[in-house]
């Protein structure tokens, strides 16, 4: 008999709470098995795998495996390249040879000195010895007059007698009509200053053009790096597009069959990287050779490669090209040599006229058996020519100088509608990169955002895997154009720079020798 009170329950509800705690319990053992033979329409739907969006797997995916090594910015490359590159220093030690070749040419004009002498001694019946020391100045005027100084002291022993000679001999030719003359006298001067400024242009294009292949190989690099990263990405994106396709199939809603598409494509992606990194490698290898590096040196660029916009003026950098452009100033500096090339030249088709004097003055003191003093006072003025009648061989070289100063004239006209055109050419190419680059930038975002809506439509089961790939396919070109339009961009206004003669200046580069 069961126990009275507010505790008690009466026997029909012990038996129920019993009854539900066994069907709940066979319900957890049953529920598994009955799920797997439900049908696709009524099964519950699981939570699909989230597809990253298009841009998540570009930025994300390519930082998490970015290429590691010294970090190297655009800035730094030029940098290492004065330093170290082996065109430039090839360039620096041609210097020495032609500053050289100046300092020789301005020497002309300085005084020369030398010491001339020797001594010597007969042997034989007539015993004698004898030395000699002559001091030497000669010096040219700008007039083309020369002077010569020498003094000659001369000592003779023989047989007891001592005879000493001490001279002073002056030496002076000025010429009047060939070789004559301030402007015919400077113009080996002058040519030899004008070829060091043509040298020191030909050093700036040098600079400047090394420059400039280092900086596209450095833009070459960075854009191998970018082109891996874009691979990576798609293989993240394919990656997960086949994730998404394997739930499909667990869940019922797609045939097995249709993944072999994605693992291709897959795999695909795969042998994309593989060429990216490839590509990189060999990128890398260029831009180190070019800095002098040891050809091991992991070096990754790191520049951005988000251009902003620059609007060149045609007729300004028009102005800033002949300013500065070394082959165009160097050619005008050419035309001046050929000028004084002209006046040397028919300066040596006149007769040879000229003036001149020479003097000796000293004395000769001799002591021995007979003493003597005698002194020397030798003084000779006159003037000389020489007048060739028909020799055509003194006409050549004005022939010559004639047409040389034609040909630079007409090279200089020549380099100058040369430099016209290759402005022109650039500021259309900038100009045109530009809107290339603005469409590409659409187009990525357009493909991107397709991307994004087919993958949402393929979780609902309103697009397909094919689709899918097509977009994708369309996305990874409207990357590989972008990139290349941006880096195409960018180098382009780098040959604006080249082709203006202002790189050293847009590097803040000062030559020094």
């Amino acid at each position: 008999m069961m126990a009275s009170g507010p505790l008690a329950q009466p026997r029909w509800a012990v038996a129920l709470s019993l009854l539900v705690l066994a069907v709940w319990s066979l319900s957890d053992v049953v529920a598994p098995a009955r799920e797997a033979h439900m049908t696709p329409a009524s099964k519950p739907k699981r939570a699909p795998v989230r597809a990253p969006r298009a841009t998540e797997a570009n930025n994300g995916t390519a930082e998490s495996q970015g290429a590691k090594g010294i970090g190297l910015s655009l800035a730094d490359a030029v940098f290492m390249a004065l330093r170290d590159n082996r065109t430039i220093r090839s360039a620096y030690i041609d210097r020495i040879a032609q500053k050289f070749d100046l300092r020789v040419a301005e020497d002309r004009f300085t005084p020369h000195f030398g010491v001339a002498g020797g001594a010597r001694q007969r042997i034989g019946d007539n015993v004698a010895t004898s030395a000699e020391v002559t001091p030497t100045a000669t010096v040219l005027l700008p007039t083309g007059a020369t002077f010569g100084f020498a003094w000659s002291n001369t000592m003779t022993d023989a047989g007891g007698a001592n005879q000493r000679t001490s001279a002073a001999d002056i030496v002076f030719n000025q010429p009047l009509l060939r070789g004559g003359g301030v402007d015919v006298t400077m113009a080996p001067l002058r040519s030899s200053r004008l070829a060091e400024r043509i040298n020191r242009l030909r050093l700036k294009a040098t600079v400047s053009e090394t420059i400039g292949r280092v900086i596209f190989a450095y833009r070459d690099l960075l854009g191998a790096q970018e082109e891996l990263k874009l691979a990576q990405a798609s293989v993240a994106r394919a990656q997960n597009l086949l994730e998404v396709n394997r739930a499909m199939i667990e869940a019922g809603r797609m045939a097995a069959v249709d993944v072999v598409q994605t693992e291709a494509d897959l795999e695909n992606q795969r042998i994309r990287v593989l060429g990216a990194t490839r590509g990189v490698d060999a990128a890398r290898l260029q831009l180190v050779n070019l800095l002098a590096l040891d050809l091991g040196t992991a070096v990754v660029a790191r520049e951005g490669t988000n251009p902003t916009r620059i609007e060149p003026d045609l007729t300004r950098l028009m102005g800033v090209a002949f300013a500065e452009r070394p082959d165009y100033l160097g050619q005008l500096l050419v035309i001046e040599q050929n000028k004084l090339g002209i006046v040397v030249a028919d300066n040596q088709r006149l007769w040879d006229l000229s003036v001149f004097a020479n003097g000796r003055f000293g004395r000769t003191i001799t002591s021995g058996a007979i003493s003597d003093a005698r002194p020397i006072s030798d003084l000779t003025v006159g003037v000389a020519f020489n007048a060739p009648l028909n020799d055509l061989r003194r006409d050549y070289p004005a022939v010559q100088a004639a047409t040389s100063l034609q040909q630079a004239e007409l090279q200089l006209v020549t380099i100058r509608q040369g430099v016209e055109l290759q402005i022109r050419n650039s500021v259309t190419e900038v100009r045109i990169r530009w809107h290339q680059l603005e469409a590409a930038r659409r187009t990525r975002e357009l493909a991107a955002r397709a991307v994004d809506i087919e993958n949402e439509k393929l979780k609902v089961g309103r697009s397909s895997n094919f689709q899918v790939r097509l977009l994708e396919n369309d996305l990874r070109s409207a990357e590989s154009l972008l990139l290349s339009t941006t880096l195409g961009y960018l180098n382009s206004l780098t040959v604006l720079d080249l082709q203006l003669g202002t790189t050293l200046a847009t590097w803040r580069i000062a030559l020094t020798d």
